[in-house]
């Protein structure tokens, strides 16, 4: 059974999101087994559980979990067959405190579906406070499969180094980080001049294992993987490199 599934780092930690009466959304990102994994759920008042959905990459396709607390225990039903057997974790600063959503760090536990069971490590990577119905309404107006299928699309392009493809669905001009200077890069012929300055090998290794479903979104921009990569509604618009 493949099960490479989402794999980013993100830059909001989910306390930021803490709110007494209203939902936030999280997203956990970890390992069932040996394999890299994808969990959000959505809560009320940080404890109740509203939703709740995990999915593989090889599918980008999200699989709805159906759940109940109890006590520091969370216990999933997914619409695949599977269920998950979790417990809370927690760094101390907790203390005297039960773990909740809102002070755990994580969950660990086990996952099952037929006779096969695998360790399950989940790590709460970001949170969305008040979310909308859609991910990406802060970037675009497209729906969020469209903006998706965009990201997508940019990422297989640049693996496969299709310069022509690439330029479609850049937002030049293209700002380029690196670790002692920035760049732009103003056009096509630009970007095939300097390929290799722009999406070096290491960022290249990088973007393989990130998967571009249900990314941050900071400031109308969704980013991919921990930073390397953002776009807005037009294409890609910044690379950051080492």
């Amino acid at each position: 059974m493949a099960i490479s599934v989402l794999l980013v780092s993100h830059l909001l930690a989910a306390a930021q999101v803490h709110g007494d009466s209203d939902l936030s959304s999280f997203e956990m990102h970890g390992r069932i087994g040996d394999f890299p994994v994808g969990l959000n759920y959505t809560v009320r008042d940080n404890t109740n559980l509203v939703a709740a959905h995990y999915f593989y990459a090889s599918q980008l396709k999200n699989i709805e979990l159906s759940g109940t607390i109890r006590n520091e225990e969370v216990l999933f039903k997914g619409e695949d067959g599977s269920s998950f057997q979790l417990r809370f974790v927690g760094n101390g600063s907790n203390g005297s405190d039960p773990l909740t959503f809102y002070n755990s760090i994580g969950l660990k536990g086990t996952w099952t579906l037929g006779a096969r069971t695998l360790a399950v490590t989940l790590s709460t990577e970001y949170g969305t406070s008040n979310p909308g119905d859609r991910l990406y309404d802060q970037v675009t107006t497209k729906s969020d499969a469209d903006f998706e299928f965009m990201v997508q699309a940019t990422r297989r392009a640049i693996l496969n180094h299709n310069t022509d493809q690439v330029s479609k669905l850049i937002h030049f001009p293209l700002t380029v980080n690196q670790a002692h200077r920035s760049i732009k890069i103003q056009n096509p012929a630009q970007l095939k001049t300097n390929w290799f300055l722009v999406f070096p090998p290491p960022l290249i290794a990088k973007l393989r294992q990130e998967i571009p479903h249900e990314m941050f979104v900071h400031e109308g921009r969704a980013m991919l993987g921990p930073g390397d990569m953002w776009f807005d509604e037009s294409g890609l618009t910044v690379v950051n490199g080492e």
